[in-house]
């Protein structure tokens, strides 16, 4: 063989090489093994068991553990390979009480400028992953906290988050809590202090990316993410606990920043191919029979979702016989059900619940007794929070402010010659009645589309000098009804009944005075 020949085959054996050493870094996969920790030494010791059955997902595919609770999934960049926690288990909890239960493979740096910290490489990648887990019995009736919009913008708000809102939360007594998005309002630099103050609650927390909880100096949706996930961790994944699979998504879709012009681009709803992807996956192995829960910052409805995504979303639940969509965003109280009307035409009980904010209406208005801004919604909600109760695969809520009494469910207003009804959880299909004085007859409330009295009267107070009033929300969940005709000048009393579609019963009452 002549010396260009030797040159040419070093050369094409070189290529072949580079390229079976690249082929095999993209295909490169990673095991592990999912095991009960009864020592709790984080160490799977030659005396415990692997966990069969177990989800795990690189967020595109999911494979279930073998019999000694083994698994293998392919390494893709910049994913993380988690573990679904498996009912009546828990996974260690870190410094700030948050589970411990996924790993990242990230190698290359995110090409983009960010102001924020960005999600540290994968410098070290293990032959083997192991996720100890440790027995939490009792699941079968737990219940957790809905924690809507802090939406911090500077150390002042993270003042008004921790006296005004994290002491209430502490009062209830709760298995996990999720904050439904925008922890941070734009300043990123927040994240950290809001995990740090949340992890005083001392119960596992979940967080759910929103939309100004993003990078907006990111030019790519996939990339939006990134200070988030370097504090919280992954921005969609799924967990149990008893009968209930909870399911965190990310559907916020970030256009990405506007260089030529210097100004951040435009967030709509939706959800990623591959994350649906994901999603169809993950929802094969649970059965039909467990409540699916939905956590996700913008309102899983095609009123912010195009119907496109929402069609394929429902076909996936076609066959549930429970399912809750919980979300945040719009500061507001809205209960509602899907219905044929909304795409779903289904059998199945699909409700949902935007639960307000903890900000109310963005930490504004006049201050407490405790300097913290009183801040009503506007749509007359006080600024507060939810607590999810469950029992086997059945669930309820109930909504507690932060404001006023935590048993404050509605508002009573005498309207002209009307008597309305501001109920924050009711549903449009619920029933609001009223008794006056010791008549025995109720009167039957009709619900409608208004604005609430109280946002009014300090909408005006605030913006003497005509300020545009549609920006007051019209909300769905007031009812009214007539003074009767028979009612004599002087005081009367009102006593609310509502009731919702579960059978629960709320109350309220009102003291006016008639002048005919």
């Amino acid at each position: 063989m002549c010396h260009s020949s030797i040159r040419i085959f070093k050369l094409l054996s070189c290529i072949i090489l580079v390229f079976l050493s690249t082929n095999a870094l993209l295909a490169q996969n990673i095991e592990g093994f999912v095991f009960e920790d009864s020592n709790h030494n984080s160490i799977m010791d030659s005396d415990e068991k692997g966990l069969s059955g177990v989800m795990v997902s690189n967020q595109k595919e999911v494979v279930i553990t073998d019999e000694n609770g083994y698994f293998k999934l392919k390494l893709i960049e910049g994913n993380y390979i988690f573990v679904t926690k498996p009912e009546a288990y828990q996974f260690q909890l870190n410094e700030f009480n948050n589970p411990e239960f996924y790993f990242l493979y990230k190698t290359k740096k995110t090409n983009e400028e960010f102001r924020f910290p960005r999600m540290e490489l994968t410098t070290k990648i293990p032959k083997v992953l192991y996720f100890p887990l440790y027995k939490n019995e009792g699941e079968e009736e737990h219940s957790c906290l809905l924690i809507g919009d802090p939406q911090m913008k500077d150390d002042r708000r993270l003042a008004y988050y921790r006296d005004g809102v994290i002491p209430f939360l502490a009062k209830r007594n709760a298995d996990f809590y999720v904050v439904l998005g925008d922890m941070a309002n734009n300043f990123l630099g927040i994240l950290p202090k809001e995990k740090s103050i949340s992890s005083t609650l001392g119960i596992p927390g979940y967080r759910v990316f929103g939309n100004h909880d993003m990078n907006y100096k990111a030019t790519e949706n996939k990339n939006a993410a990134e200070t988030f996930k370097s504090v919280y961790g992954p921005d969609f994944y799924s967990f149990d606990y008893g009968r209930f699979h909870y399911v965190i998504l990310n559907d916020v879709l970030y256009d990405g920043w506007q260089t030529d012009l210097f100004i951040a681009g435009k967030y709509a709803g939706g959800l990623t191919k591959n994350q649906l992807k994901w999603l169809a996956n993950d929802l094969q192995f649970i059965p039909s029979d467990k409540t699916i829960v939905f956590f996700s910052h913008i309102p899983l409805h095609e009123i912010f979702i195009e119907k496109k995504t929402m069609r394929l979303f429902f076909e996936m639940l076609k066959d549930r016989q429970r399912i809750f969509a919980v979300s945040g965003h719009l500061h507001t109280i809205i209960a509602y059900d899907y219905t044929a009307e909304d795409g779903w035409e289904f059998g199945s009980g699909f409700e949902g619940l935007v639960a307000g904010a903890t900000c109310g209406s963005w930490w504004s208005g006049p201050l407490d007794k405790n300097n913290i801004p009183y801040s009503l919604a506007n749509d007359g909600s006080p600024k507060g929070f939810f607590q999810m109760h469950t029992k086997n695969a059945d669930f309820n809520y109930v909504f507690h402010s932060t404001n006023e009494p935590f048993d404050l469910q509605m508002r009573t207003y005498v309207v002209e010659d009307e008597i309305w009804v501001n109920w924050f959880v009711g549903k449009s299909t619920d029933t609001v009645s009223i008794y006056i004085d010791d008549n025995p007859q109720a009167l039957i409330l009709a619900n409608f589309l208004d604005r609430d009295p109280l946002v009014l009267s300090n909408f005006k107070k605030e913006n003497e000098l005509g300020a545009d009033i549609e920006r007051v929300e019209r909300t769905a969940h007031l009812w009214k009804v007539k003074i009767p005709e028979e009612l004599n000048s002087g005081y009367h009393s009102i006593k609310v009944v509502a009731k919702d579609s579960r059978g629960q019963l709320f109350t309220g009452k009102k003291i006016f005075y008639l002048n005919k």
